[in-house]
């Protein structure tokens, strides 16, 4: 029996305002549950961490008995009430049956909540802005600040959506050696028993008609008791399915991989163990990550534990610096790529993925640090902190700035990102003479409802590989073979013949009139005539910084040594007709080139440097392109 004491009261609305079941702070988390508890809880224990500690949180599921539930009956009474007074709602109605069937359960299946070497929440008999008062009795007001990762105010009701029945018990004992704990369940408003006044459609199980917490431990687990500061969410009715350990584990990993990996976060989920030692582990079992989710997972804690990759400090303008790891893989790993880049901020969880970010396989991370950014991000997150919209800003001066802010971040990372993989050796496919053309970004979340270009930034585009890969012609292999390469066919009009019809300037030699490709000029002549030579096993990247300035860059390494070398650029329709390209000028690592007839020439190449040959053509359409490069022999 429970002292008389503490009781259920739902308290009347004084004549205004009716509440349903479907409120707004309850869908925000509807659509899933077990992901948003994983992610809410988490949040809210890393933000109450203990300095210099790791936070623990335990996700431990357990049954009780029905009459275990402190008034139980009240419960059913009041379910039963709301159906009566909604009965002409066959939704609402539905919804208040499927509560009613689950109560009536002998067996009722729950789940624990609980944080470790955190401070607990103050402030348990205080009827102001504590955070105890603020997680029972506020909507949408918080006591967080600064680079915390919740300050919605909202986040609590992912606890009642886990819950068949909207049921929760928090329970605390904090720094200051106070301990209690209160009941809430969400319903919506009913007549109230013996008047004509409505309930506000909540209920409190405490003390007194203040509802005023109850000051002892909660053991409705009775496998657990609080030895030590920390807080416990106990969520009656917990709405589970066959997957959800997988789900919740996925998305533990995928919002706070960096968390964990950091040593900020430890994951008890039943009897697993989640920590930074044995990440590497679980990600390899298939049985803990969901399919969909797996990439982003993995992609993730590769960024964290390779040593092969780039990393640096990227500095925003007066706000702060972010912290940015990238990474490029080869045609073997390019499975592993998301072209996508983490962005993530202090205390080290995922807000969102900024997309299509090259088109060469990699995978990068964006970490936010504790500074005035941060801050400054927090308070543009929508309350289930998977994205930052500028228009939760009235002020349009402010709205202005926020969204240069951004701007500036996603080009900053846009640019490091091409930057790297264009200097990088990253063998990505065996496509033949082709490359992707891709737009600028453009960013739809940035609020306004108009599509905001982020920036025209330089994309990296497929580049251009030999069919015949690594053992090209020059040299043997272990046997002392080697591979014959394959230069390709003349065609009838001439384009893509290995030679430019009646010329020989490009080399450097006298232009001689004969179309022959071998031998002299004529029979009494001593000039030898030169053969424009394919150079075969040369790997390009070909960029497109602006689509709309024509500007296309393409980067090597050469694997020869030639003094007159001619590069050929196509660009090819639907259909892979060639058509030529108009050159206006160029550069090769910064030095101006040669152009003649729409190639470049005169092109001085050494073995095993790298060149970068930036050029302005009259190119403004997506197309695929084809690189050549030719040598006079």
């Amino acid at each position: 029996m429970f002292d008389k004491g503490k009781m259920w009261r739902f308290p009347g609305n004084n004549y205004l305002q009716e509440q349903g079941i479907d409120t707004p702070d309850m869908e925000t988390f509807a659509q899933d549950p077990i992901a948003s508890l994983a992610r809410e809880s988490c949040q809210n224990s890393i933000d109450a961490r203990i300095d210099g500690k790791t936070a623990r949180i335990e996700f431990k599921t357990f049954d009780i008995m029905r009459s275990e539930i402190p008034e139980v009956d009240r419960i059913a009474e009041e379910i039963d009430s709301c159906m009566d007074y909604r009965k002409n709602n066959s939704k609402l109605y539905k919804t208040l049956d499927n509560m009613k069937n689950s109560l009536s359960n002998n067996l009722i299946h729950c789940i624990r909540v609980s944080d470790f070497n955190t401070v607990g929440l103050k402030g348990i008999n205080n009827l102001d802005d504590s955070p105890f008062y603020l997680l029972t009795r506020g909507t949408g007001i918080s006591d967080k600040s600064g680079s915390k990762g919740g300050s919605k105010g909202i986040g609590k009701f992912a606890s009642f959506v886990a819950s068949s029945f909207n049921t929760v018990f928090y329970s605390t004992l904090n720094m200051d050696g106070e301990k209690g704990y209160l009941g809430i369940c969400k319903l919506c408003s009913t007549r109230m028993k013996g008047t004509d006044e409505k309930t506000q459609g909540i209920g409190y199980f405490g003390l007194g008609n203040k509802n005023m917490p109850i000051l002892e431990d909660l053991n409705l687990d009775k496998s657990f008791k609080r030895k030590t500061t920390g807080t416990d969410i106990y969520i009656l009715g917990f709405r589970k399915n066959n997957n959800w350990k997988k789900e919740l584990i996925t998305k533990i990993l995928d919002s706070f991989m960096c968390a964990i990996y950091y040593g900020e976060l430890e994951i008890i989920v039943d009897d697993l163990i989640i920590n930074k030692n044995n990440l590497g582990e679980l990600i390899e079992n298939e049985n803990y990550i969901l399919k969909r989710n797996y990439n982003n997972i993995k992609s993730q804690y590769i960024l964290l534990t390779d040593p092969n990759v780039f990393k640096d400090t990227l500095e925003v303008e007066n706000y702060g610096n972010v912290d940015i790891i990238l990474k490029g893989f080869n045609k073997e790993e390019s499975d592993l790529a998301t072209n996508e880049c983490v962005m993530i901020r202090y205390p080290y969880m995922k807000i969102k993925n900024l997309s299509r970010i090259s088109n060469v396989p990699c995978s990068a991370m964006c970490i936010i640090g504790d500074n005035s950014l941060n801050s400054l991000l927090r308070d543009i997150e929508n309350p289930q902190h998977t994205n930052w919209e500028v228009n939760r800003i009235d002020d349009d001066d402010i709205k202005s700035e926020l969204r240069h802010v951004l701007r500036t971040l996603n080009k900053a990372i846009m640019d490091y990102v091409y930057e790297k993989l264009s200097t990088s050796e990253i063998k990505e496919t065996d496509i033949e003479g082709a490359s992707e053309y891709l737009p600028g970004i453009e960013d739809n979340n940035m609020g306004g409802g108009e599509s905001s270009v982020i920036v025209e930034t330089a994309k990296i585009v497929k580049k251009v590989k030999n069919k015949v890969k690594d053992k090209i012609g020059i040299k043997p292999d272990v046997y002392g073979n080697s591979l014959s390469p394959g230069l390709g066919d003349h065609e009838d009009d001439g384009e893509g013949s290995p030679m430019s019809n009646g010329y020989n300037n490009a080399s450097g030699g006298d232009t001689h009139d004969s179309n022959s490709e071998t031998g002299y000029d004529n029979e009494d002549s001593d000039n030898e005539i030169m053969t424009l030579v394919q150079l075969s096993g040369m790997q390009y990247r070909l960029f497109v910084p602006d689509k709309n300035s024509g500007k296309i860059v393409i980067s090597f390494e050469s694997l020869y040594n030639e003094d007159n070398c001619e590069l050929e650029l196509k660009y090819l329709d639907d259909s892979n007709a060639k058509y030529d390209i108009n050159i206006s000028d160029g550069k090769i690592n910064g030095d101006p080139v040669e152009i003649v007839n729409g190639k470049i020439n005169n092109i001085k190449i050494e073995e095993g440097k790298k060149y970068k040959i930036e050029l302005n053509t009259d190119i403004r359409e997506l197309y695929t392109f084809e690189v050549k490069m030719y040598a006079n022999r």
